[in-house]
């Protein structure tokens, strides 16, 4: 009988302490952080910040959660990569860069796109677009495979 008595009590802190573990493993997985992005004022002539939230288990892919908050036009990110020691990023877009509209559209594309990364990322000082993996100049208004540095800016003159 105590046997029994001492069996039962063991599964139920066993039970107890599964369903405590799982109770945190759910709150930890719909844990959001905020990160800001940019995008194009109403008149199209600076990019303006906003805030975001995402998932935490997102983390990992970052940057593209980054590119599919702020591009709005059908331009899809193929991949991307992080070169010279982490300081530039390069984004290859697919086809749908040929379909961005005038000047206006083609800074409101780069500076969102810039700003947005310039912001959650310190490290990356330059930023490198490239069409199809080819860095051909294909746009007047979209810089293909020409870096855009922090030193240029998007956003309104304070």
């Amino acid at each position: 009988m105590k046997k029994r008595l001492w069996m039962s009590i063991f599964v139920l802190i066993l039970l107890t302490a599964c369903s405590q573990n799982d109770a945190k493993k759910g709150h930890e997985a719909t844990q959001e952080q905020t990160i800001v992005v940019y995008e194009s004022d109403a008149n199209a002539e600076y990019v303006i910040p906003r805030e975001v939230e995402y998932p935490e288990e997102i983390k990992q892919s970052v940057i593209r959660f980054i590119f599919d908050q702020v591009v709005f036009e059908q331009v899809n990110l193929v991949d991307y990569k992080l070169a010279n020691n982490d300081s530039t990023l390069i984004l290859n877009l697919d086809d749908g860069v040929l379909q961005v509209q005038g000047s206006a559209g083609g800074q409101m594309f780069m500076g969102s796109l810039a700003e947005s990364y310039f912001e959650n990322f310190p490290y990356v000082q330059e930023i490198v677009l490239l069409h199809n993996g080819s860095s051909e100049a294909i746009l007047d208004h979209v810089f293909i495979g020409q870096p855009i540095t922090r030193e240029q800016s998007f956003k309104r003159a304070e």
